[in-house]
């Protein structure tokens, strides 16, 4: 339950619900014109059900994992220029210069929101005040012109090392 109310929160209360319900609509209009064989009708239902499926898949996870997955354990690093959250045997790496809000919707849960549409919930008590500073510092930083040149640079820079890993 920690990790859906600030799901709940960031989309909003109303949203929520009128989401799901379309998606719901179109799904079940979907699978009745399926077992009717109106073809038309499954590819317009069916069409439309995919893209707001797409479309909203950040919002769909986000309120499905909580419920599949109640516990979830990561290990979380907070390094200079990034947020390394290892899920399983993979770590993954969000740049802080693009976390767009630090927030305490939870008591004792901070929900680190990135541009990309990942989310991070950190039990409160694993971030010190001095790496939750430099989140912020960081995030502020990257509303700056300074921070859309690094992060051009950086970006043609994992571009050349992807390049040359499947040239290999």
């Amino acid at each position: 339950m920690q990790r859906l109310i600030p799901h709940l929160k960031i989309w909003g209360p109303l949203y929520v619900p009128f989401a799901l319900t379309i998606i719901g609509f179109f799904a079940i209009r979907t699978t009745f014109a399926i077992v009717s064989l109106e073809w038309m009708a499954i590819l317009t239902f069916g069409g439309l059900f995919v893209f707001f499926g797409l479309f909203l898949r950040g919002m769909i996870i986000g309120l499905i994992d909580p419920l599949v997955v109640p516990n979830r354990k990561m290990n979380v690093t907070i390094e200079n220029n990034g947020l390394g959250v290892m899920l399983g045997e993979t770590r993954w790496y969000l740049f802080l210069d693009g976390v767009t809000g630090v927030t305490e919707y939870v008591d004792g849960l901070w929900t680190i929101e990135h541009w990309n549409g990942s989310i991070v919930h950190i039990p409160k008590h694993l971030v010190s005040a001095d790496q939750l500073n430099h989140i912020r510092e960081r995030m502020s930083h990257g509303a700056t012109a300074d921070s859309v040149t690094e992060t051009i640079k950086r970006g043609k820079l994992i571009q050349e090392l992807t390049q040359s890993e499947n040239r290999r």
